[in-house]
């Protein structure tokens, strides 16, 4: 018996279009589908970096009006601490001079008076 050849090849049409078109779209479609999640992902990562990028500039921005405050607080007290110092040597200066100028008034007192 022999089968004509129109057969065979309407035949295995009929398999291709029932059996592999159905799975072929199904492919497709969950390739279509995966696309559109990479693109999702894709979309959400580049939202998060947007984001972090945004809190890494705040975050150097705190720091470097920390880092500022902190210098000027540093500066203050030194200068401070300069203004101290000077009254301290003005002081000082004061009560060599005080010291001096009492010798000087000793040493006169003393010579006015007789020797022993």
């Amino acid at each position: 018996m022999s089968v004509p050849a129109k057969n065979i090849i309407e035949s295995s049409r009929d398999i291709v279009q029932d059996f592999l078109v159905p799975e072929m779209k199904a492919v497709k479609v969950s390739i279509e589908g995966l696309t559109h999640q990479i693109d999702s992902i894709r979309i959400e990562m580049k939202l998060r970096e947007e984001k972090m990028e945004q809190l890494i500039r705040s975050g150097e921005s705190r720091m470097e009006l920390v880092l500022r405050s902190g210098l000027e607080k540093i500066e203050q007290l030194v200068n401070f601490g300069d203004e101290r110092n000077a009254i301290a040597i003005r002081v000082l200066s004061q009560k060599i001079d005080d010291n001096t100028e009492f010798r000087e008034r000793l040493a006169a007192i003393e010579a006015r008076l007789p020797r022993q």
